[in-house]
């Protein structure tokens, strides 16, 4: 015997105006930081781990440079996204 679950076919959406713009022009680009952010950083982590590993670096860290370079990848990724959301 299967059982059958049943989803409702119809997204539960916002009609309001100001709730729409707010999650064009703040929500969505800051989910594009933070994927920019994530991105930047864990390809940082993988190029600090393969030099530690082959030895080119005694110790395995991070620094504030690292940290600051994430910083930008949020940034230029928000500022990609929200640009893009006033084009449209």
């Amino acid at each position: 015997m299967k059982t059958m679950t049943q989803t409702n076919p119809i997204p539960i959406t916002s009609s309001i105006e100001g709730a729409k713009k707010f999650d064009t022009f703040v929500f969505k680009p800051l989910r594009a930081g933070f994927k920019g952010f994530t991105i930047t950083m864990m390809l940082l982590l993988v190029i600090n781990l393969l030099s530690y590993a082959i030895g080119s670096e005694k110790t395995f860290g991070m620094d504030a440079l690292d940290l600051g370079l994430a910083g930008l990848g949020f940034i230029l990724q928000t500022l990609s996204s929200l640009f893009k959301n006033f084009a449209k």
